[in-house]
């Protein structure tokens, strides 16, 4: 069997030939286990995995999804974005897994045996739990913003589809849409297309409106910040203290989101 070299740095890494001969679909494994491997490895791997995309399937998802930057990042992190998600209380389910598999079938006009490819990939993550944050910027980056809608929708969709949207879910979420730069007007109204409740957003709980400017939400956490002291209602009694308690940790951590999305 002819064996090729790869290099990276001063590390040199083989592969037999017959491996280039797969076909085209073996990218789609090839770049999420880089991904999660890391290291010079993984980055060869995926890199290699990458560069045998097929020129078909470009020309699909440029059809389908204009505008992507790198598609291999766009798909390898939607695929391993959602299957975070959609393990947080446990292996995917079938259900579950059709939400991906719609995603292809759609988009990339695929058949059952091309999922062979898709399916390893996703069994990895759930054995690796890699944390998502650098996967959710990765695919923001992958698509220049174009996408961020989306992957959001889909996060929901794989949550719903067996009904797993507790709290831990919802504060995924919503850390995921932040990351995303979605506002918390974009997130409820997607929200509102599933017929969930519009979550109370920073705005809400410091009596603002999302247009405010920044020196209007630092004179409304000040001014609610006073009012809600718990020691403004101690003689009130225990229950009335831990209630103004609540509340002001609820104001500041309000205003703590605020100042990290808007820099304050």
């Amino acid at each position: 069997m002819h064996i090729i070299f790869f290099k990276c740095t001063n590390i040199y890494f083989y592969k037999p030939l017959i491996l280039l001969k797969f076909h085209n679909m073996s990218w789609w494994m090839g770049a999420g286990l880089g991904f999660l491997r890391g290291g010079p490895f993984g980055a060869v791997v995926g890199g290699v995995a990458e560069h045998f995309l097929g020129k078909k399937l470009q020309r699909q998802l440029h059809k389908s999804l204009p505008g992507i930057h790198k598609k291999g990042d766009f798909i390898t992190c939607l695929v391993i974005v959602l299957t975070r998600v959609g393990m947080l209380h446990g292996p995917l389910s079938q259900n579950q897994m059709g939400v991906i598999h719609k995603f292809f079938l759609k988009n990339l006009n695929f058949i059952a045996s091309d999922f062979k490819a898709i399916d390893p990939l996703i069994r990895e993550v759930q054995n690796k739990n890699p944390n998502i944050d650098r996967f959710v910027e990765d695919y923001k980056n992958s698509c220049k913003n174009n996408y961020n809608l989306l992957l959001i929708a889909l996060c929901y969709q794989i949550s719903l589809v067996e009904n797993n949207l507790n709290e831990e879910t919802e504060s995924l979420l919503k850390k995921i849409a932040l990351q995303l730069d979605i506002s918390y007007d974009q997130h409820n109204r997607i929200r509102e297309k599933y017929s969930l409740e519009a979550f109370k957003t920073p705005y809400h709980i410091l009596k603002i409106s999302s247009d405010a400017s920044n020196e209007e939400v630092k004179k409304a956490y000040r001014s609610l910040i006073r009012s809600c002291h718990p020691d403004r209602v101690a003689h009130e009694g225990e229950e009335a203290t831990e209630a103004a308690h609540l509340k002001f940790l609820e104001i500041q951590a309000a205003y703590h989101e605020l100042e990290s999305v808007r820099g304050l």
